[in-house]
C-alpha cells in the first residue's frame, strides 16, 4: 500500500470521483459538471508564481500541500482539490495555503492572457495605453477558482476556516477592511448521512466508512445495512486502507471488495490482541471467535495465526 497522499490523489483525479465532489458540495448531487468535460490542469504551472513579463517572484513553496493539488477544469470554471488524510495532516494553516493556490491560478490566466494580446495585437482592436501598461484589457474576463479541501480523517476539523479566524485579536472596525478566505471543508464528521448519500460514486461509502471509522460496532451495523459496501471497488477500498491505518484483507485478486467481511475481520483481529494482552488461552480465544462470529474452529485458528504475522 502506498502513501495515504499517493492513493487519495490517484483517487480524486479520476473525472468520476473529481466531479461527484464538487456536485455534492456545490450542488447538492445535481450532476451539473460531467466527468466527460473535464480537463485536468498542470498542477506545477499553478504553483509557479506570478511576476510582471514572466518574471518568477521568489515564493516559498508548500510542497506538502503542492503534491496534493489536484485541478481541472469544465471550460467554465478551474476547480481544485487538495486532499488532507487524517487527524495528524490538519493544517493550520490551510486558509493561507488555498487563497496561495486561488491566486496564483488566477494570476496565471491573467498571464495567458497577456500572453496572447501581444500574440495577436495586429489582429485585434489597438489597446488604451492602461491596457497595454497591465497587460489585461478592460473587457478581459477569468474562471472563477474554487478549492475544496477533504479531509478524511473521523475526528472534527478543529483548524481554521477563514483568515479571520487566523488574524490577532484586534479592532472590529480594521479587521472589516482586512482581506477574508473561506476554506471550502469536505469533512466525513461534519456531513449528515443524508448529504453522504448525495454523492453517486463510492467516494460515498469511503466518507461512511470514514465518519464511523472511530466506533467499530457503529461501522459494523452501518456497513451491514448498505449493500453497496458489500462489493466495494478496489480503489475505494485502498483509499479506507490507506487514510484509516486499516489493514483490510483482498481475497485473489478480485477487483470488488466485500467491506462487510473486511470489517468484521478488524473486529476480530482487535479482540484477539485484546485477549492476548489478558493472556488469555488460544482455546477461549478460538472458542470466542467461533460463538460471537459464526466461524468454524479452522477459521478461527487462520484469523489467530494471521494476527501473529
Amino acid at each position: 500500500m502506498g502513501r495515504p497522499d499517493t492513493v487519495t490523489k490517484e483517487y480524486i483525479r479520476r473525472p468520476d470521483i473529481f466531479a461527484d465532489v464538487f456536485n455534492q458540495f456545490l450542488y447538492h448531487g445535481e450532476q451539473v459538471i460531467l466527468p466527460e468535460n473535464l480537463t485536468e490542469l498542470d498542477t506545477t504551472e499553478i504553483a509557479v508564481p506570478y511576476g510582471i513579463d514572466n518574471v518568477s517572484v521568489p515564493e516559498q513553496r508548500y510542497r506538502d500541500a503542492a503534491k496534493l493539488l489536484t485541478a481541472m477544469t469544465d471550460g467554465k470554471a478551474a476547480y481544485c482539490i487538495l486532499a488532507v488524510e487524517n487527524e495528524d495532516k490538519i493544517n493550520y494553516a490551510m486558509p493561507v495555503k488555498n487563497g496561495l493556490y486561488d491566486f496564483l491560478q488566477l494570476a496565471k490566466q491573467v498571464n495567458e492572457i497577456a500572453r496572447s494580446h501581444k500574440e495577436f495585437r495586429d489582429k485585434g482592436r489597438k489597446p488604451s495605453a492602461d491596457e497595454y501598461l497591465s497587460g489585461f484589457w478592460k473587457d478581459d474576463k477569468l474562471y472563477p477558482v474554487i478549492t475544496v479541501v477533504v479531509y478524511y480523517g473521523a475526528d472534527r476539523w478543529d483548524g481554521p476556516l477563514s483568515l479571520k479566524e487566523m488574524y490577532v485579536d484586534c479592532d472590529e472596525r480594521l479587521l472589516k477592511y482586512a482581506a477574508d478566505y473561506r476554506v471550502n471543508l469536505i469533512a466525513p464528521n461534519r456531513l449528515s448521512d443524508e448529504e453522504i448519500d448525495e454523492f453517486r460514486t463510492n467516494f460515498r461509502e469511503v466518507m461512511k466508512y470514514m465518519k464511523y471509522s472511530g466506533d467499530k460496532q457503529k461501522l459494523r451495523e452501518v456497513i451491514g445495512n448498505d449493500k453497496r459496501f458489500k462489493n466495494l471497488e478496489r480503489q475505494a477500498a485502498d483509499v479506507i486502507s490507506a487514510v484509516s491505518g486499516t489493514r483490510i484483507n483482498y481475497w485473489g485478486k478480485e477487483d470488488n471488495v466485500d467491506m462487510c467481511l473486511a470489517v468484521e475481520e478488524i473486529m476480530i483481529e482487535g479482540a484477539i490482541h485484546a485477549f492476548k494482552k489478558l493472556n488469555i488461552s488460544q482455546g477461549k480465544i478460538v472458542q470466542y471467535i467461533m460463538e460471537e462470529y459464526d466461524k468454524s474452529e479452522e477459521e478461527a485458528e487462520k484469523l489467530i495465526r494471521e494476527c501473529e504475522q
